[in-house]
């Protein structure tokens, strides 16, 4: 694990524990740039989310929206914003899917947008697990019935994210690694839900944090190795292992 030199990580459930970044996250975070470590989050978080993550936590680079753009701190602390889709076919592709969602909710009425929803640009989430709780089995039938409908969905442990567009996580993170000459081999990743499986897929050195379990029956791929904790705890345990 030595040559280890970018950690990308999934962010809700992965980093956070019970809703919060517990201080042993945080610490670990700061143990990774101490040791030159670059941290990369790859979220399906909203583009205002993945700002003000990257202007609190100790990291320059996130990739935001399930792979659809990837921004990085200036100099100054502005914010560079780099999309990985055509800008001209965001607004549009966006407008499609909230007239499709009215459709699902014809179907599904407990399932509606999230709170973040406004601070999207790209792609729409649904929220399963954060404002309101929805019955797994109920998330996962809405998730199958987008994919019939054409558009991208992925169901993570709080929300279903939907877009249009033929990128994910994985294509988020190739195109950022391109963009900084770094190989796969130098690379981690550690996250916890269906919505990491493209990076499960494209990362050689895959991990799951412990809550990943309920998850395995319907993953394809599936990580290489699985924490014994949960969520920011078992960020934590993959950490101590990288700078061991």
């Amino acid at each position: 694990m030595n040559k280890i030199k970018v950690l990308f990580t999934d962010v809700d459930d992965t980093l956070t524990f019970n809703g919060e970044i517990p201080l042993q996250t945080i610490q670990s975070l700061h143990k990774l740039k101490e040791a030159n470590i670059v941290v990369v989050p790859v979220t399906g978080a909203s583009a205002g989310w993945c700002d003000c993550l990257l202007k609190t936590l100790p990291i320059k680079y996130i990739i935001g929206e399930n792979g659809a753009f990837f921004m990085e701190q200036g100099d100054r602390g502005h914010t560079l914003l780099t999309y990985l889709k055509e800008p001209h076919q965001v607004q549009e592709d966006l407008e499609k899917l909230k007239l499709l969602i009215k459709e699902l909710n014809t179907l599904y009425p407990d399932i509606s947008f999230t709170q973040d929803q406004s601070y999207r640009i790209t792609d729409v989430a649904l929220d399963i697990g954060q404002a309101v709780k929805v019955d797994f089995l109920h998330a996962k039938s809405a998730t199958q019935w987008l994919k019939e409908k054409g558009v991208n969905a992925k169901l993570s442990s709080i929300h279903i994210n939907t877009w249009i567009g033929d990128y994910n996580k994985a294509t988020g993170a190739l195109a950022w690694l391109a963009s900084h000459n770094i190989s796969l081999e130098e690379t981690a990743f550690i996250g916890d839900s269906t919505n990491d499986e493209a990076m499960f897929q494209a990362i050689p050195l895959s991990v799951g944090v412990a809550n990943i379990e309920k998850f395995l029956p319907i993953l394809a791929h599936k990580p290489n190795y699985i924490t014994q904790s949960a969520g920011g705890l078992g960020f934590v345990e993959l950490v101590d292992a990288l700078i061991s």
